[in-house]
């Protein structure tokens, strides 16, 4: 192993885990991150893959207006039985563990992409596409964000590929089985590399069919099967948000029955997938910049990354799929990476001269300045601005103090009571059993089946009015989070406020110095409407 690609691999780790730590202590991590807190810890208590919080997030909460549910299992939004893997860590280090878990799988991924390259290639080649890999948007971006189960991704692909060339077949059979556990689609990655083995390695076909029928498979059954089981999640709400475009104003409909659907349009599955043309060009330029564009001319990225680039431009939804800092593009970064490695494995000369170092070292630099430009997860608020016009910006030290006032605020709360609170706040909060997000709900269904209120309110009026004059979502929710507290003054006492962060008890004991407090906080004007102001 090259000193230079561990310098590299050790310098990515520590400056993300730092990013990482500050995203917490300032409350920019937010909603998923608490889920993946609360799915752990229930899975400690017992109670695998239960969620309110994932409950909220269902159809059955969003279309037929239910209350969350404490028994509400995971797995019908999203199969993902490799998350249980990081619970004993949970356990032992608390919440710092799934950044952790993330960065750690992402740097170990760069590792491995550098020995499967050291095998293949000169060294120096091997080292410039490890710091390609290292340096991309399309890399930083999600690994900068909340947890994802899509960070096993990179690792488990490589460590396939390392096993499929050196013909090591513990290695081929473990990362075989562990790339379909990651998440119900992650299966395709396997049909997309047993692809590759058919046209690249012809004498091994039964292996690569074993491995489209595998992951394919997988697909099918946990989509169509194993998913249902749990909750109509996957037909009424994902299928619909995300393809709904090919149902023709159906409410529900399986994988199987949206592919029928989709196949059946040819002009319309044309259309979606040239369309953004600009946004579509721009992703792949984002995700093949920091290979020098190679990428672009290799036949090996698009077998291995076209499966997952179909899924995503075919794809709609509240989450673009084709931006280039969220947690999707890890579905196709390890094919951009393999479609460099083998490319300039196929070069007469795989070796970079110097015009072609200066020109690389050129990406590299501009791939870091656009993910620094684009404050992935506002990770680096403390440097940028979140707006322009209107200016939004806090400095450093002033978001330090308030994520210390936050935690002053939450720690009335006990560890055990139901709680409602707002999206900054839940990751603080996650780890119990009934935790819901504010204003949304404050109500929730025991396992009884019984409407419950929550015990306990928090808040963050603070960071909400400071990002309400720009963004709308906040707007909305800071007013419809006053509007909750006007309305329940009486019935929700104080018991703690700092710093804007508001927390209440139902039928708590009264503090008059609080309530005042309170009432100076709603006696501010709420900022103007920022969609009247554009």
């Amino acid at each position: 192993m090259s000193h230079r690609v561990l310098r590299v691999a050790v310098c990515f780790a520590a400056f993300l885990l730092a990013l990482q730590a500050w995203r917490s202590w300032v409350l920019l991590a937010s909603y998923d991150q608490g889920i993946f807190q609360q799915v752990l810890w229930n899975s400690l208590q017992g109670h695998p893959f239960e969620s309110t919080l994932s409950s909220q997030l269902s159809t059955n909460v969003i279309h037929a207006g239910e209350l969350p549910s404490v028994d509400y299992e995971r797995l019908g939004q999203h199969f993902t039985p490799t998350l249980l893997l990081w619970a004993p860590l949970l356990a032992l280090i608390g919440g710092a563990s799934l950044p952790l878990v993330q960065v750690g799988l992402i740097t170990a991924a760069g590792l491995t992409l550098h020995r499967l390259a050291y095998g293949l290639l000169p060294e120096r080649t091997a080292n410039w596409l490890t710091y390609g890999f290292f340096a991309g948007n399309a890399l930083i971006g999600p690994t900068l964000g909340n947890y994802t189960d899509l960070c096993q991704l990179p690792l488990a692909v490589f460590m396939l590929m390392l096993g499929l060339l050196e013909h090591r077949r513990w290695w081929t059979i473990g990362a075989a089985l562990w790339i379909p556990w990651i998440r119900e689609d992650t299966g395709v990655l396997l049909v997309a590399v047993g692809l590759w083995l058919l046209l690249r390695q012809r004498e091994r076909w039964p292996l690569a069919m074993a491995l489209i029928a595998w992951g394919g498979g997988w697909v099918l059954i946990c989509t169509n099967l194993l998913m249902p089981l749990f909750s109509d999640d996957n037909a009424k709400r994902f299928m619909v948000e995300n393809f709904g475009q090919y149902l023709g104003g159906e409410g529900s409909s399986s994988s199987l029955g949206m592919v029928g659907q989709a196949l059946r349009q040819p002009l319309l599955l044309l259309q979606q997938i040239m369309d953004p043309p600009g946004q579509t060009l721009l992703y792949l330029l984002g995700h093949a910049l920091p290979f020098l564009f190679v990428p672009l001319l290799s036949l090996d990225t698009w077998l291995f990354a076209g499966p997952s680039l179909l899924g995503l431009f075919l794809a709609q939804g509240a989450n673009d799929p084709l931006s280039i800092t969220i947690r999707y593009t890890l579905l196709v970064v390890p094919g951009f990476a393999l479609g460099a490695l083998f490319w300039w494995q196929r070069r007469p000369n795989p070796t970079p001269n110097q015009k072609t170092r200066l020109a690389w070292g050129g990406a590299l630099y501009l791939s870091l300045l656009l993910t620094v430009s684009s404050n992935p997860h506002r990770s680096l608020s403390f440097l940028i601005p979140d707006s322009v016009d209107p200016w939004v910006y806090s400095a450093p030290w002033r978001q330090w103090q308030h994520g210390a006032a936050a935690r002053n605020s939450l720690a009335v709360i006990p560890s055990n009571a139901s709680v409602a609170a707002n999206t900054p706040l839940v990751p603080l909060l996650a780890r119990r059993e009934v935790l819901v997000r504010f204003p949304f709900a404050t109500s929730y269904l025991d396992r009884s089946t019984n409407p419950r209120e929550v015990d306990w309110i928090a808040v963050d009026l603070q960071q909400l009015d400071h990002y309400s004059v720009a963004f709308r979502g906040d707007w909305k929710q800071l007013r419809n989070s006053r509007s909750w507290l006007a309305a329940h003054r009486y019935s929700h006492p104080v018991q703690a406020i700092n710093d804007g962060v508001v927390v209440l008890q139902r039928n708590g004991a009264l503090h008059s110095d609080l309530e005042t407090a309170l009432d100076q906080q709603l006696g501010q004007p709420l900022p103007a409407d920022p969609r009247r102001r554009s």
